[in-house]
């Protein structure tokens, strides 16, 4: 057993003698720099990238899941998620968290191994073809989604409730030429924006709420 690998085992069965003090449980990295190309790999499909955004949501603990509890939260075939749930494993994206034992069954039950992914400019230069497979299947993830959801949203505005207006989709593209310093802080904003999401604690009564934010600056800022 890999000795960076804490497992803790649930079993339905009583034992007299006294359990050794757990060992504690690692904590997951708060931001992955991706820096290996099979990382980058593993992250260019959809079900993939479903499956780590259901282990990385926002919370005081990362979630901890089944292939089956995966399955039932993304309405996919549970057959259907054991080779991308051990790819994204092999990479060291997840890993087993627990195992427990279900009608005489062992059960894996995973974890992120990060809150958050980032990506350095250099890294993605140069592996400008597998960067470009990744964020296309971040697009084609994030375009199915709200698709579905402007779609699904058949009334008219007015007949929204107010206290329910947070249910209209959102979406905002624009191509503005503005000074240096204008953009800078306009990223800076953006940056506490997400920096501020965050703080955001999982609530499982709560809606599932779907973000996508893009900057970048065209050609040479300086004109050249």
């Amino acid at each position: 057993m890999n000795a960076l690998i804490s497992v803790s085992m649930w079993q339905d069965v009583s034992m007299d003698q006294p359990s050794a003090e757990p060992e504690p449980e690692p904590q997951p990295e708060p931001i992955r720099t991706v820096d290996d190309v099979e990382v980058l790999k593993a992250l260019a499909d959809p079900t993939r990238l479903a499956i780590l955004a259901a282990l990385m949501k926002a919370g005081r603990d990362l979630p901890i899941r089944s292939v089956k509890e995966l399955a039932a939260e993304l309405g996919e075939p549970q057959t259907k998620l054991y080779r991308h749930v051990r790819q994204l494993e092999a990479v060291g994206l997840i890993k087993v968290a627990a195992t427990r034992l279900v009608s005489g069954i062992l059960e894996q039950r995973y974890q992120a191994c990060q809150r958050d992914l980032t990506f350095g400019r250099g890294f993605v230069r140069e592996h400008v073809d597998q960067a470009d497979v990744a964020m296309q299947a971040v697009l084609d993830r994030y375009r199915e989604g709200f698709l579905t959801a402007v779609l699904a949203d058949r009334l008219p505005a007015d007949d929204d409730p107010a206290e329910e207006s947070y249910r209209r989709s959102l979406m905002f593209v624009s191509d503005l030429r503005i000074p240096a310093a204008n953009a800078a802080e306009l990223r800076s904003r953006l940056e506490q924006l997400i920096e501020g999401l965050g703080d955001e604690v999982e609530d499982p009564e709560g809606v599932s709420v779907h973000l996508l934010f893009g900057y970048y600056v065209a050609g040479d800022p300086r004109g050249r």
